[in-house]
């Protein structure tokens, strides 16, 4: 049968282990912590590439048509032609508005408006490497 205080509360049992020490308990957050930020920055990484990883690359839907980024030095925009889809390297999808780039077929590359630092090229056409084999390769077949 179980006791009673007085007071109709029931007494405290004893403790079956001692508590830990503070420093151990410290010790323990600080490892949380940091298992907790390393599994928040590991995707970051992951995505972004990197050190040594792949880059990311951003991608761009037109008209059923994917395209992708392309660091240039300056580019020339021409007309507006329509609304695209850019996605990738952690951001969430959004519509953006499409230029026509000076002197190349819109099918195979365009640029956003406002955005003279890179151009979307069709996936599939000109792969070269090079800035200036790029633009060579695209002004060609722009014939």
């Amino acid at each position: 049968m179980e006791t009673v205080n007085g007071n109709g509360s029931r007494p405290l049992r004893p403790r079956s282990r001692p508590p830990l020490p503070r420093s151990l308990r410290l010790l323990i957050g600080a490892i949380a912590t940091l298992v907790i930020a390393a599994a928040l920055v590991v995707p970051v990484v992951l995505n972004e590439g990197g050190s040594g990883g792949k880059t990311c690359v951003r991608t761009l839907l037109y008209q059923e048509h994917r395209y992708a980024a392309r660091q240039v030095g300056q580019v020339v925009q021409a007309l507006a032609i329509g609304v695209g889809v850019t996605r990738g390297c952690g951001a969430s999808p959004s519509n953006v508005d499409i230029r026509s780039v000076a002197g190349v077929k819109p099918t195979d590359a365009v640029a956003l408006a406002g955005d003279q630092s890179y151009i979307y090229v069709r996936r599939g056409v000109c792969a070269a490497s090079s800035l200036q084999g790029l633009m060579d390769c695209l002004h060609r077949r722009a014939g």
